[in-house]
């Protein structure tokens, strides 16, 4: 079968994306947990002290959360990869390691897993038969999206990019980790729930 072209497969991904959708929602729960936060009604503001190399260390509770998330939903993907033997999910499975392991912080790998993220999507464009009943589905579109632009607002906000906003070194680090956690389960439902849509339907 002859792979489509990058325009083609752009065009078909775009058809797919409600961009309401993938937008709207990651702003409002941004400024909705910068409320919570400064007005000190944010439900997440414990730390764990947790051993670490024979060393008591403290760490955000939200920060134990994502490792749980990103495992759970590698996992899951992996298995529904056993069950059905669609490559597809290997692939997603492969994704949310590389989401994993980013949770992780190895001190080498900061530039590596975005180079495994822009291998993944470079392997979905050049291999696009495993992919292609997958991405005409709204579904997987929509929140794959919403999941990177929830990254997006979390990496700029750890940045320190939006430092001109009052009271942005009260919330910056709890509002960070809030986002990548959502970040996290949007692209993890995406891959593990989504059904195919041939072309014929």
């Amino acid at each position: 079968m002859e792979n489509p072209s990058f325009m083609q497969q752009w065009k078909l991904v775009s058809k797919a994306a409600n961009y309401w959708l993938i937008f709207i929602p990651p702003l409002l729960a941004s400024v909705l947990i910068t409320w919570m936060i400064l007005n000190k009604v944010y439900p997440y503001d414990t730390r764990l002290i947790v051993p670490m190399n024979d060393v008591l260390v403290t760490k955000n509770v939200l920060e134990e959360i994502a490792l749980y998330v990103t495992w759970g939903f590698c996992f899951l993907c992996l298995v529904r990869y056993l069950y059905s033997k669609d490559r597809f999910f290997l692939w997603a499975s492969g994704m949310m390691m590389v989401i994993l392991i980013r949770e992780i912080h190895p001190p080498i790998m900061d530039y590596g897993i975005y180079i495994g993220l822009l291998w993944l999507f470079y392997l979905a464009y050049r291999k696009h038969h495993l992919v292609a009943d997958y991405v005409r589905s709204r579904y997987l579109v929509t929140l794959l999206g919403a999941g990177f632009f929830t990254y997006v607002i979390a990496v700029t906000t750890d940045e320190r990019v939006w430092m001109f906003i009052p009271g942005e070194r009260i919330f910056h680090t709890k509002m960070e980790e809030t986002m990548e956690v959502l970040g996290h389960i949007s692209i993890g439902c995406a891959l593990l729930f989504v059904t195919k849509k041939p072309a014929n339907s």
